[in-house]
């Protein structure tokens, strides 16, 4: 599984704009082009992917790429969280392939453009974009990074846990923490009383230690979200720490 950097601010405009605004109507259509096969599983909709990406103009000048901004673009496929020409046009693919993209302004940034508060675009309004994009893998496991090794003894299915965590979506916004509330957090670890990806990502640390989850949104709260606070379909990262255990009777 490929690392997971937080989204850049610029990485989030660039591509989870769309054209909803645009009242010219349609003008093109979308051309899908394979410039390598895949030989991974077939992406669908409500898949979440991990991809690298070029956005280029028709004269072929690069105006975004995630190599520039030196991480990849996590996202769910067909649920709006990105241009409409990358909802339509990916998928199909297999993980592994590379896929061009030609998009009409219209399922693209539309007439509005993909513009900043002082005047200057990224790109113009009612500009045709190609995108290359390269589905890497499927997000459907928890990242696991052991921040500080612990040196008690080890979390394992039924024990009840303590803890401190903090709760933060991948542009940084923390949604949740024990920080708010001055107490720790205690559930039965495996039995389901929190989301699948810390049942999945906190067995094995030992108590003092420090772990990092990365959760993909099929783990977490899935297309419904947590009210405000965790919208549909995110990724989210939380920092745990293991204050005490009480193990399991034998």
């Amino acid at each position: 599984m490929k690392s997971i950097l937080n989204a850049s601010f610029v990485l989030l405009l660039s591509l989870a704009l769309t054209a909803c605004d645009s009242n010219d109507g349609p003008n093109g259509s979308l051309v899908v082009t394979d410039l390598e096969e895949g030989t991974g599983v077939v992406v669908e909709p409500g898949m979440t992917l991990i991809t690298s990406y070029v956005g280029r103009f028709a004269d072929g000048s690069s105006f975004d790429s995630s190599e520039e901004l030196g991480e990849d673009w996590i996202f769910t496929l067909g649920v709006g969280q990105v241009l409409k020409g990358w909802d339509e046009g990916l998928g199909g693919m297999r993980v592994g392939g590379t896929r061009r993209l030609e998009i009409p302004s219209h399922l693209a940034f539309g007439r509005s453009g993909q513009c900043f508060s002082d005047g200057t675009c990224a790109v113009p309004p009612n500009t045709d974009v190609i995108y290359d994009v390269t589905v890497l893998d499927v997000f459907d496991e928890v990242i696991v990074e052991d921040t500080i090794e612990g040196d008690g003894e080890v979390a394992e299915a039924n024990d009840v846990l303590f803890v401190e965590y903090t709760g933060q979506l991948r542009n940084g916004d923390v949604f949740d923490s024990t920080n708010l509330t001055g107490t720790l957090f205690q559930f039965t670890l495996g039995r389901g009383n929190v989301i699948p990806g810390w049942d999945q990502g906190i067995p094995g640390m030992k108590v003092g230690g420090t772990r990092r989850l990365t959760i993909p949104p099929v783990l977490a709260y899935g297309p419904y979200g947590a009210g405000s606070a965790v919208p549909p379909f995110a990724v989210l990262i939380f920092d745990i720490r293991l204050v005490e255990l009480v193990k399991a009777p034998d």
